[in-house]
């Protein structure tokens, strides 16, 4: 090899020697030549180099290669690779930071890369940024750290969630109220954002109040601007506008905030239809279903429907200031009420049925009632059930017989009830009749009354001896004592009237006391140490009639109270004596009612519960006085003081006199019945 390199070179030595010169290559022609760069170091090539001649080309520093240049005829002759930047390779991640080629294009000498931190860090290194030097990056990675926010101070009655005194950047520090009786004022959290600021101030808490609001279309009347917690606001809505809620707003703790609840707010007031259509109904007109204030409409009902009333098939209604409607626009079913009445016994209606227009049902009634109009389905229509009532009391009207007085008189009498009466006007006998459901049965059983003969003691009839007598038949008696006196007896209406006695009145016996006389024919007597009389006062005074001492009353124990007291308007008759502790039932007549249920035998005093016996049985309505007296006519009742609202008289002229007139009047509350009754006398045929 090394023979066939100087084999080479000769030749080329020789042949240069024997042929022309050959030129030159200059370090100006490489320099201005496309094969420089402004990489190469030139600073140790000669200006000029011959032919044939081989050079290496240095690199600048940061760069590498290895070129070399060969002379050849004048010309560079490129061998090898150009020098090229030298690489530093990656220049290192920073913690928390980004980075990017500020120059160049790639991790190679002279390139420089700029550091940027994340957000919410910022940059404690003096530089932010590396170059590739010929060495390497120079300088450090650069360190980013988290920004740091100031402390944050708030006051006793806030309670913090979260550090605020070394927070940094992304921290959240929570707010809330120490006392349940307090609100947050301002942010409930803040956080330190990426420029070391708090995103908010700190909150205070303060008592639970809420500001007058702003209300569209509506205001605030008054001079208040914060109201307490549980207080209500008050505001009116602008004309046309109505609350939108139907509930007052109140001051409420919302979570951690005081707001109005619900929020009072004003909407426009509207009336609105039902859509779809609801069955039975129809509007006119018919195309819409809002409407505002004062405006009308008519609803239709269909055949088995109602509104505003179960006999109103069509109704006008407007739409009023408040939202709605004169008239609710809404037809309605005709129903009748499921519920049974009191008066029928049966009836073919199960629970919950819903019984509507037409609808038929049979039904029967209880005893002292009969189905009205001899009905035997109730029909369910507009007006209810019909027949109306279902069921009809059986009632009988007052029946007048003549020479006979009603004793339970009244104008109507119900079923079962009877109606009692008793004979006058020369009759006797007493019967009744009994309200049935087809009207009066019984008969009446009037006979003339009679008087039979009396026997009287010591005493014998001078005239008209007989064994039976009519009514006002008169007998005539004489005693069998030495002044032989005479007397008439008159048969009344069954009873002898005028009846004298002819024998004196037997020794009295007064059990625990003792009497004294008689003197002019009366005895008088008193009762013994720890006995009292039974009436008042402590003696009394009887009076002999006919052999019976009439007024003699018995003698009882300090400790009892004796017979109860007479009661005006009562019905108590007492017949007893009653000891210590014993009580008896009030009973009040009929039209009066009893202000106390019983009186008590206490210490030998009836205890009245502090009422006079007058104030006892109260008048339920007015009362008449005695009726008014009608000439030459009586009343053929048993007078009374007062007679009760409803009772009746009847009058009786005397005899041969003719009544002209109704013969019976009634009290009405208080007042007699104005009748124009006379008794006519006789006339000579009479």
């Amino acid at each position: 090899m090394h023979l066939i390199t100087g084999s080479c070179v000769l030749f080329l030595w020789i042949r240069a020697l024997t042929s022309e010169k050959i030129a030159d290559c200059t370090l100006d022609q490489f320099v201005k030549g496309p094969l420089y760069d402004s990489n190469f170091d030139t600073t140790d090539l000669e200006a000029s180099y011959p032919a044939g001649k081989q050079l290496r080309v240095s690199c600048n520093i940061g760069f590498s290669g290895f070129f070399k240049l060969l002379c050849v005829e004048g010309e560079w002759h490129p061998r090898g690779t150009k020098c090229q930047a030298r690489s530093c390779g990656h220049p290192g991640d920073a913690q928390f930071a980004e980075f990017h080629l500020e120059k160049g294009e790639d991790f190679v000498f002279g390139s420089q890369v700029a550091y940027t931190c994340h957000k919410g860090y910022q940059m404690v290194s003096r530089t932010n940024y590396r170059r590739c030097m010929a060495g390497g990056w120079d300088g450090v990675v650069p360190v980013c750290e988290a920004q740091q926010c100031p402390v944050i101070h708030v006051s006793n009655n806030v309670q913090v969630v979260g550090d605020p005194e070394e927070a940094s950047y992304g921290n959240v520090v929570q707010f809330s109220c120490k006392s349940s009786s307090e609100v947050l004022i301002g942010s409930q959290e803040v956080y330190c954002n990426e420029f070391g600021e708090w995103s908010g101030e700190a909150p205070k808490c303060k008592a639970i109040n809420c500001l007058v609001p702003v209300i569209e279309n509506g205001y605030v009347p008054g001079n208040i601007q914060e109201y307490k917690e549980h207080e209500i606001l008050h505001f009116v809505c602008d004309w046309g506008f109505k609350p939108t809620q139907g509930r007052p707003s109140k001051c409420t703790k919302l979570g951690i905030r005081a707001e109005w609840s619900p929020t009072p707010d004003c909407e426009l007031i509207k009336c609105k239809l039902s859509i779809p259509r609801l069955e039975g109904t129809r509007y006119e007109p018919a195309n819409r279903n809002v409407f505002s204030v004062g405006d009308t409409i008519r609803v239709r009902c269909g055949e088995r429907y109602w509104i505003s009333d179960p006999r109103q098939t069509s109704a006008q209604t407007t739409c009023k200031d408040d939202g709605e409607w004169t008239v609710e626009p809404v037809c309605k079913e005709v129903t009748c009420i499921n519920r049974r009445d009191s008066r029928v016994n049966r009836w073919s209606v199960y629970w919950g049925q819903r019984l509507t227009q037409g609808v038929t049902v049979s039904y029967t009634c209880y005893p002292g009632y009969k189905r009205t109009n001899d009905a035997t389905t109730a029909t369910c229509t507009r007006d209810g059930w019909s027949p109306d009532p279902l069921c009809e009391e059986i009632t009988c009207d007052r029946r007048e017989i003549q020479n006979t007085v009603i004793v339970n008189h009244k104008d109507k009498y119900h079923h079962n009830e009877k109606a009692n009466y008793v004979c006058n006007n020369g009759y006797k006998g007493s019967f009744h009749l009994n309200c049935r459901e087809n009207g009066w049965n019984g008969y009446s059983q009037c006979t003339v009354k009679s008087c039979e003969k009396h026997d009287i003691s010591n005493a014998y009839i001078l005239r008209n001896e007989k064994k039976s007598y009519r009514h006002h038949e008169r007998v005539q008696y004489a005693c069998r004592t030495g002044d032989e006196r005479r007397f008439t007896v008159v048969c009344d209406r069954g009873v002898w009237t005028g009846i004298q006695s002819c024998t004196d009145c037997p020794r009295a016996e007064v059990p625990h006391g003792f009497a004294v006389g008689p003197y002019g024919g009366k005895l008088y007597y008193t009762c013994h140490d720890g006995y009292k009389l039974a009436t008042k006062g402590w003696w009394g005074e009887a009076t002999c009639i006919g052999t019976v001492w009439s007024g003699l009353d018995l003698c009882i124990a300090n400790s009892s109270c004796g017979r109860v007291p007479l009661i005006p308007n009562s019905k108590m008759i007492s017949l007893h004596n009653y000891g210590e502790g014993k009580s008896v039932q009030i009973t009040c007549q009929g039209g009066y009612t009893a202000q106390v249920d019983r009186f008590t035998c206490m210490e030998g005093n009836w205890d009245t519960n502090g009422l006079s016996l007058d104030s006892i049985c109260t008048p339920t309505v007015g009362h008449c006085s005695p009726p008014p007296k009608v000439v030459n006519a009586i009343v053929v009742t048993v007078y009374q003081s007062e007679y009760l609202s409803g009772s009746e008289v009847t009058y009786q002229c005397r005899y041969n006199y003719t009544m002209e007139g109704q013969a019976t009047i009634k009290c009405d509350d208080g007042n007699w019945q104005q009748r124009n009754i006379t008794c006519t006398p006789p006339t000579l045929e009479q």
